[in-house]
């Protein structure tokens, strides 16, 4: 055709084929040279359909319609393949004149042909939605019951620690809400340890326990924990629940929360917990988390049975070792006394010790120190208003007490070891009250005038 001898004249020089300058009668190429030509054209250039090179003897390539355009063939540059079906694929094909002849040349008068014919089209190519059926490809249902065969703990034997009784108390988790009184303590999230074939350990409230564990898993969980994993140096809050089944811990289980304060290492792979007893809780929520090998974790909500919280004065009280402060405060300083039993306040009391009193004053009775207007100067300068917990304490901060003297804290070893106020030692620190908090002192203050500015 004219408009595709034209187009070819542009691609002669590089195929070395010399295009003919006019077509015949009819509008085709001819010349059995020129198809030839335009064929290794063609085939060159990856852009015409197997079944339009098709030589037909002298009868050109009738029946086809002509090429398309050049623009398009220079703007696109795309390389397009044909299917034995004539379908493009990848769409930079013009589709094909609808209702043309498809008749397919014989192989004794194209035997060249065959090696640029493209591999057949597999049948999933032309089909749309799933290749597979119920039959052939079965699915897998998720399990969506209750996790069963989960890690436990048996054969445990829980020995009660038998000493004398501790001066500090052991710290555990109901100690860090008891400021909150009566209102509800938040829920706490802590891990699980479940045991069967047998009754859990069961200890009181504060009462001090050890036992050991064989196995692995929770061996290795013991481990994390004693290298900083819990909530506590060596340890931390663990839950202990019952589970004779070894099925996964639901909501409204009952337990017990312990404070475990050291773990030891055994030769044979074993633990041995030494742990202190705290309240009873009830799972609010579990989960089975990942990396714990199945040891499961659980938010629950612990119980309020501690006891209330005492007043200052009646935590002195209490106290064998602390009982001479609260009365020498009562019979000295009476208006000083009512502040400190006054449940609504907030109080700071650097208490000193009963041992540090009878060193100052001797053998004096407290009637006779009641007289001396020192003695209630004395006892108010171990006073602040406002309630200062030990993390609210740094080195060389000064806090200044109800009658104006200054109280400066001091940590001798670094970074939190050895406190003192004004050099006195204080052996306790925390001792939370219902209306403040008190750190036991092992000397007494001596009062001093408050700061003030130079020249005055």
């Amino acid at each position: 055709h004219p408009s595709t001898a034209c187009q070819f004249r542009d691609y002669a020089s590089c195929c070395d084929v010399i295009m003919p300058d006019r077509p015949d009668a009819n509008g085709f190429l001819t010349s059995s040279t020129t198809l030839a030509a335009l064929r290794q054209i063609a085939i060159r250039l990856a852009w015409l359909p197997m079944d339009m090179m098709d030589m037909r003897g002298s009868g050109g390539v009738a029946g086809h319609a002509p090429l398309p355009a050049a623009s398009r063939l220079r703007r696109t540059g795309a390389l397009v393949l044909a299917s034995n079906s004539g379908s493009s694929v990848g769409g930079s094909r013009p589709p094909s004149a609808a209702g043309l002849s498809r008749s397919r040349p014989s192989s004794a008068s194209t035997p060249a042909l065959h090696q640029f014919e493209q591999p057949p089209t597999p049948p999933s190519v032309s089909r749309t939605g799933r290749l597979w059926n119920h039959d052939s490809c079965p699915s897998l249902d998720p399990f969506m019951g209750t996790a069963i065969n989960l890690p436990g703990i048996k054969k445990v034997k829980a020995k009660r620690v038998v000493g004398r009784e501790e001066p500090i108390p052991k710290c555990i988790w109901s100690d860090s809400v008891q400021h909150l009184g009566e209102d509800p303590w938040p829920a706490h999230a802590v891990p699980l340890f479940s045991f069967y074939g047998g009754d859990r350990p069961r200890p009181t409230y504060r009462e001090e326990i050890r036992f050991m564990i064989k196995e692995e898993k929770f061996v290795n969980f013991c481990i994390r924990m004693r290298g900083g994993g819990g909530d506590r140096y060596m340890g931390g809050s663990v839950g202990l629940v019952h589970c004779p089944d070894r099925t996964e811990v639901l909501p409204g289980q009952d337990g017990q929360l312990i404070t475990i304060l050291d773990i030891t290492v055994n030769p044979d792979s074993s633990v041995i917990v030494h742990a202190v007893g705290d309240l009873p809780f009830r799972v609010r929520r579990a989960w089975i988390p990942r990396g714990l090998r199945g040891v499961q974790c659980a938010v629950v909500d612990v119980e309020q049975a501690a006891h209330v919280m005492d007043t200052i004065l009646e935590t002195c009280d209490g106290e064998a070792s602390l009982r001479r402060f609260s009365r020498l405060i009562r019979v000295a300083a009476p208006s000083l006394a009512d502040m400190l039993a006054h449940p609504s306040g907030k109080f700071t009391v650097f208490v000193p010790s009963s041992r540090a009193l009878d060193a100052t004053f001797g053998n004096a009775s407290d009637e006779d120190l009641a007289a001396d207007p020192k003695v209630e100067a004395m006892l108010t300068s171990h006073v602040i208003e406002g309630k200062v917990p030990c993390e609210a304490l740094y080195n060389g901060r000064v806090l200044t007490a109800i009658d104006g003297s200054a109280l400066i804290v001091t940590f001798k070893t670094w970074p939190r070891s050895d406190a003192r106020v004004n050099d006195m030692p204080i052996d306790h620190m925390d001792v939370m009250c219902a209306n403040g908090v008190m750190h036991i002192v092992s000397a007494v203050n001596i009062p001093t005038p408050a700061p003030t500015r130079r020249g005055r």
